[in-house]
């Protein structure tokens, strides 16, 4: 096996240098290498990449500024104004590739990166200094923050997605820079079969390298929140003690429609309630529902909330009292009353941690609230 893959660098690499010349690039000494010639080595990953977005060919004019053809080209070059390669290739996000190829492959000469920063060159409404949106001076595998000049526009974590309809490209990096994904919290998690630490970047649901999805996701977009939050088994009304499927409205409902909209990467729902979402705006409830009216799916919302903290509001108390009887004496309940308090507390547990106040599935939340309730109701007859 090893003297077979010795056979077959070489040979990649001749392929690879006879793709050189036919990339349209002037300057053979030039680090660049274009897509091209990544062709002969990674097959699958460049017949994915050409049926890309990002391959679409950019075709300069007499109009076109450094604003436009820093994101839109691959190896810009700001002094004289010309690109390496008219489209977003291979190298605008591994960086230059002459010497990866030219050493046989060596993945020490080449950026392999997960960082978000290498999309957010673009991805974003960013200010670099006088050339314009685009990121001057920016090479794969340097953070954006080392940029001199660089205008990051905020996005508050706790207010309102931005509106990006002024702002070209969008704010998609500056969202998730602000959103729970940025962050670089303690994990242990899978992405399609792939574990994460750190933020979860761009990469870690995007995949420039895939073209089966929409927006070049790395598996249904349905299933890929799922991957990681447990949620979805609340919309689906399963995994609670005791208490069988108990679907909602909601539960067809996949996570992005509500949480993504207007494309945000907060990640945040608009409550059609929020004063500060102007009118010209699309509400979380209004981009599903064909009745538009804010006004009516406020009042909805808040009813679930209400019913859901009044039915939770006195369950708690009387847990509390429990546990404060149990804590001067362990032994007032026997084994069967034991495992039901055990069942209220998980049960209890999957719908305060799924966060959503009931607005997730009230059914299911409060056929949960139900059966603590009773169980409730034995186990302090047995303490008192």
């Amino acid at each position: 096996m090893k003297l077979k893959r010795a056979m077959a660098v070489p040979a990649c690499i001749t392929l690879f240098l006879v793709a050189v010349t036919s990339t349209g690039i002037e300057n053979e000494s030039s680090e660049y290498a274009g897509s091209s010639a990544c062709l002969p080595c990674h097959t699958d990953e460049y017949n994915a990449w050409k049926s890309s977005k990002h391959a679409s060919l950019f075709k300069p004019s007499t109009d076109t500024s450094l604003v436009c053809s820093g994101c839109h080209t691959t190896g810009m070059n700001a002094s004289d104004q010309g690109p390496k390669e008219n489209d977003v290739g291979c190298e605008a996000c591994h960086g230059p590739g002459r010497e990866h190829a030219a050493h046989e492959g060596d993945t020490d000469r080449i950026v392999l990166s997960q960082s978000a920063d290498i999309c957010g060159r673009c991805h974003s409404g960013n200010q670099s200094g006088d050339n314009g949106t685009w990121m001057t001076g920016y090479q794969p595998g340097m953070r954006l923050s080392e940029l001199a000049g660089l205008k990051l526009i905020p996005v508050d974590p706790e207010g309102l997605p931005p509106p990006a309809d002024d702002i070209h490209p969008s704010l998609t990096y500056n969202m998730w820079l602000a959103s729970g994904h940025g962050k670089a919290h303690d994990r242990n998690i899978q992405i399609n079969g792939k574990d994460w630490t750190g933020p979860v970047s761009c990469v870690a649901c995007h995949s420039p390298h895939q073209r089966d999805n929409s927006s070049q996701l790395v598996m249904k977009p349905e299933k890929l929140c799922a991957a990681c939050h447990f949620q979805a088994e609340v919309l689906k009304g399963v995994g609670a003690k005791g208490i069988e499927e108990t679907r909602s409205l909601h539960t067809a409902i996949p996570c992005f429609s509500c949480h993504m909209t207007e494309g945000n990467h907060l990640m945040k729902v608009l409550r059609p309630d929020d004063p500060d979402l102007a009118e010209s705006r699309t509400d979380s409830c209004s981009d599903c529902h064909e009745v538009k009216d804010r006004k009516m799916r406020a009042i909805q919302i808040k009813d679930w909330e209400a019913w859901y903290k009044e039915t939770m509001d006195p369950i708690q108390a009387d847990l509390k009292t429990v546990e404060a009887a149990l804590k001067k004496d362990p032994n007032l309940l026997n084994r069967e009353l034991k495992a039901k308090l055990d069942d209220i507390r998980a049960n209890l547990s999957i719908i305060v941690k799924d966060g959503s106040n009931g607005v997730h599935n009230l059914d299911y939340a409060l056929e949960i609230m139900a059966l603590a309730k009773r169980h409730l109701a034995e186990i302090k007859k047995a303490i008192h």
